[in-house]
């Protein structure tokens, strides 16, 4: 290959080298949420700046571009049409969808950019060097991250040797792993080649051995990396990509033109390859055995392949992701998602609401379970999210770029370009193999090195027949300036309000910590030890007076003053009276102080964090969490108490009108039947139209006839659940159901007591009609109450194995049935339907290798028949019955287990269970 005459560094050139430096270690702490959401701004504001520069210097654009190029930009286009799908399902989530598919349809821009950009082996040889130095900071980064649990950006992060901790700027291990996976071809090239950057360094012999010893020092992080991550796919990956194209080289290596070394350079290259070759074999041996290095075998790359090989719980766990996105691609109600897909970046919010559909056609996956927000598999999620036409897309990139490639590799002459061009392809092999099993394109570090990877390999270096297009500047400018004009907004609100929205989580912290030692508190005990101290009562009745005092610390006074007359200890201990009721008050009131600043910082950061979350949302309003967040906060103590609320205040919050409920979301705009929401109407304000009639007639006096603050708390608690409802259209969480049937649950028994409370008869206001209120409320939570227990154990039946708190779920819900249904028939038909469903998903749960003893709800539905039916012969017989019907098969099974489960814990339980069981059948024999 012939380098070509223009030079080689210019301003474009200088800030895409910035950009391989700053994009993968671009963090801000505290402010940071998901790490590549800031990179992808970077990126793209990076890109516009370069772009604009290349077309303002330009009379005419010309470039050139393959089917590659064609087939990506192909996949950009397939991203923006399967926003139609978002618009019909779910339009509210539209923005979300929009900003990624228009970064996914300028990314491939980026790539022609570069193909052409790339031009001579300087420029790729010194864009390798940046991605190289910045791929380095990342593996000390890990390094630090897992061996120190410290961040050299955000400082303490954890504990050391522990796998998660090894994260670095990235965002996740399997992803550092991944860009190491894209950097080490990189520095195989640069030790193996003769005179790389020779046009930088000049042909000086000591500039070369020090380039190759700075990447055999490189090489040692990034290594490290690799093992202490501990990706399987992506060992496997390097390891066979490298090995397939080292053998390649050596196999079309005899027949190229020899470069012209001397002997002193062949020595240099040798030496370096083989010290390569004994660090890659010694950190091998020192990582895949006990050693200071794998914290004398924390950490065991060996068992973990050994695990990826003999055991099925981890390959059900993907395999369970990737039929879920099938079934999100085939989804009845939306026929169109066959061909445009269900909305590009619609997998985390459609995962958990498909999971049904998996574990009814597998119900053991239902023990593998994981809250994945992502396929794990690329290739599908493509499919999954923009249907045939963004699949097709895929496969024809796939199919022209190994053409493409492999037509290259054999045409090449020049034995430089072979290792060059090798390692550029175990590079995109290592990225291709992950991203069957993971998603590192979704990383921006990893798009950035991968997008870097396919210029390369099929840009105008190594192909110099490819079509060529010329247009005016004028058209690429606009195209330029309008992306620029949309996808910057969408990039800068999203990160601005994911900080928001970390700063929130920051504040929640602290507002727990404060929260956990001011109930440490007792008010009472401290205002009672005030009150005895000031009239000498209960611990304090020894300091009223002398005699008193004299009586308790006598004995202790004359040793202490053993040389005084009793009239001088009288007065001793007078004084000695007086600074002990001193040094107590004092004492005390040190302690309310501090009591009084424990409430303050509580009350501080509650607040605090609730402006941050409720600043997120009005920044991004495609970003869920924080509505999420607002509902767990609604219904915190400090809301509650109704502290600081006037009367105003509190008729205000009756009729909606309360500032903290500002940003629901009053209603859902998309298809109940994907977003499970039980009515498009969110907002709930059932007292409303009463208090605008009578709010004004309200006193102080009538307020508390009719106990205004519990009907004030009430509508808290529902403001909370719309909180919690509104979030679903954007947010999948498995806890949300459980938490709004829960609250319901709760509003239910609180409306039932207050109907029992509410007086007959109020001056000025008509008691009937809120009292009808109130039943139709009563009514209305005890319905969705069971609605979204139903829901919370039809999304998710199983996976207590993962989440110990779902066990319980079964009881939860059987209870939410004892407490809002007062009808016996309907309540045990109710009972038997969730008694089968546990049956069946505990069943599950044992096929799919972990354990399902449903001994709490077998135990509720005995206590109800006892407590409710005992009278009616009949139905109690007949739900007895039925309850052992519906646990037949499970008793079976756990009967069969019980002899080799070596959990005692697990073991009484089962035990339990039959012995709850046999007592049912003895009672109907």
């Amino acid at each position: 290959m012939k380098e070509s005459k223009p030079r080689i560094i210019d301003a474009e050139l200088v800030i895409y080298l910035l950009l391989l430096l700053v994009v993968p270690l671009f963090l801000v702490k505290g402010f940071t949420h998901e790490p590549s959401t800031g990179k992808h701004l970077i990126y793209a504001v990076g890109f516009f700046i370069i772009l604009l520069l290349n077309v303002l210097r330009k009379k005419e654009i010309r470039f050139n571009y393959n089917y590659v190029h064609l087939s990506a930009l192909g996949f950009g286009a397939a991203a923006v049409a399967s926003l139609l799908s978002v618009w019909i399902d779910n339009p509210q989530y539209l923005r979300y969808s929009m900003d990624v598919a228009l970064f996914t349809l300028f990314v491939p821009l980026t790539g022609i950019y570069l193909s052409n950009k790339m031009n001579t082996r300087t420029k790729i040889e010194l864009s390798m060097l940046f991605f190289i130095i910045g791929a380095t900071v990342v593996a000390i980064d890990a390094m630090l991250n897992y061996y120190a649990g410290y961040d050299l950006f955000l400082g303490k992060i954890g504990e050391p040797f522990t796998r998660a901790s090894a994260r670095s700027t990235i965002g996740n291990p399997n992803f550092v792993s991944d860009y190491m996976g894209m950097a080490l071809p990189m520095v195989f090239y640069f030790i193996a080649s003769a005179r790389p950057l020779q046009k930088l360094f000049g042909k000086a012999l000591w500039k070369q051995i020090l380039l190759k010893s700075s990447m055999l020092v490189f090489m040692i992080p990034m290594i490290s990396a690799i093992f202490i991550a501990e990706t399987r796919t992506v060992i496997t990956g390097i390891f066979v990509g490298n090995v397939l194209f080292v053998s390649l080289y050596l196999f079309l290596r005899r027949r190229l033109e020899q470069n012209s070394q001397d002997k002193s350079e062949k020595k240099i290259v040798l030496l370096f390859v083989l010290l390569a070759i004994v660090i890659i074999a010694v950190m091998s041996y020192l990582y895949l055995t006990p050693s200071a290095l794998t914290g004398g075998g924390k950490l065991s790359v060996t068992k973990r392949l050994e695990y990826a090989l003999t055991s099925s719980g981890s390959w059900k766990e993907r395999f369970s992701a990737w039929l879920n996105s099938v079934y999100q691609w085939t989804e009845p109600e939306n026929k169109l998602r066959l061909f445009i897909g269900s909305g590009i970046g619609t997998f985390q919010l459609y995962h958990l609401l498909y999971t049904p559909y998996v574990i009814a056609d597998h119900p053991e996956y239902s023990a593998v379970w994981n809250n994945f927000k992502r396929t794990h598999n690329d290739y599908l999620q493509s499919l999954s999210e923009t249907g045939l036409l963004g699949f097709v897309m895929i496969l024809l990139l796939m199919i022209f770029l190994v053409g493409t490639y492999f037509k290259r590799l054999f045409r090449i002459r020049d034995r430089a370009d072979l290792l060059l061009y090798g390692a550029i392809g175990a590079g995109i092999f290592s990225l291709a193999l992950h991203s069957m099993f993971e998603f590192p394109l979704h990383m921006q570090p990893n798009l950035m090195g991968g997008v870097f990877l396919l210029s390369l390999a099929v840009g105008n270096y190594f192909n110099d027949k490819q079509k060529e297009m010329r247009i005016g500047k004028i058209l690429p400018g606009i195209i330029i300036i309008a992306f620029f004009a949309v996808i910057t907004p969408l990039k800068a609100t999203a990160y601005m309000g994911e900080g928001f929205f970390r700063m929130g989580q920051r504040d929640q912290q602290y507002y727990y910590a404060y929260l956990k030692e001011y109930s440490k508190v007792d008010i009472d005990t401290i205002n009672k030890a005030q009150y005895d101290l000031e009239h000498f009562t209960g611990n304090y009745a020894y300091l009223k007076n002398l005699a008193e005092y004299f009586s308790v610390r006598g004995n202790e006074l004359r040793r202490k003053y053993p040389n005084l007359s009793s009239l001088q200890l009288s007065m001793k201990a007078e004084e000695e009276r007086k600074k002990e009721i001193e040094y107590i008050r004092n004492q005390l009131l040190e302690y309310l102080e501090q009591v009084k600043l424990l409430k303050s910082k509580t009350r501080e950061y509650y607040t605090s964090a609730v402006n941050n979350f409720r600043n997120s949302f009005s920044i991004y309003p495609v970003f869920g969490k924080p509505l999420w967040y607002l509902g767990g906060f609604g219904v915190k103590p400090e809301r509650l108490s109704l502290e600081g609320y006037s009367l105003e205040d509190k008729i205000k919050t009756m009729v909606g009108e309360d500032p903290y409920a500002d940003m629901i979301v009053n209603e859902f705009k998309g298809n109940t039947n994907i977003i499970p929401l039980p009515e498009k109407e969110i907002r709930t304000i059932p007292f409303k139209a009463f208090f605008e009639n009578y709010g004004s007639a309200i006193s102080e006096e009538i307020s508390l006839q009719i106990n205004l603050d519990l009907l004030v708390q009430i509508q808290m608690t529902l403001d909370a659940i719309d909180y919690y409802e509104a979030s679903m259209i954007f947010f999948s969480e498995r806890q949300t159901p459980k938490i709004v049937g829960s609250l319901y649950e709760q509003l239910y028994k609180n409306l039932k007591a207050y109907l029992i409370a509410m007086p007959q008869e109020v001056n000025n206001i008509n008691i009937s009609e809120l009292r009808s209120l109130v039943e139709k409320l009563k009514d209305y939570t005890s319905r969705m109450s069971l609605y979204y227990y139903d829901l919370a154990v039809t999304l998710l039946p199983g996976t207590w194995s993962r989440y110990p708190d779902w066990e319980n779920i079964y009881a939860q819900y059987m209870e939410a049935v004892v407490t809002t249904q007062d009808q016996p028939e309907e309540a045990t038909k109710m009972l038997i339907d969730i008694a089968r469903k546990h049956a069946f998903i505990s069943k599950a749960m044992w096929e799919g290798g972990r354990y399902g003893i449903p001994d709490d709800t077998l135990e509720i539905c005995l206590e109800y028949a006892r407590e409710n039916l005992i009278e009616n012969v009949t139905l109690y017989r007949s739900f007895m019955e039925k309850v052992l019907m519906a646990y037949k098969d499970i008793k079976v099974l756990i009967a069969d287990k019980i002899e080799t489960m070596t959990s005692d814990k697990l073991k009484n339980r089962m035990e339990n269970f039959l012995q709850i069981y046999d007592a049912i059948n003895s009672s109907i024999e």
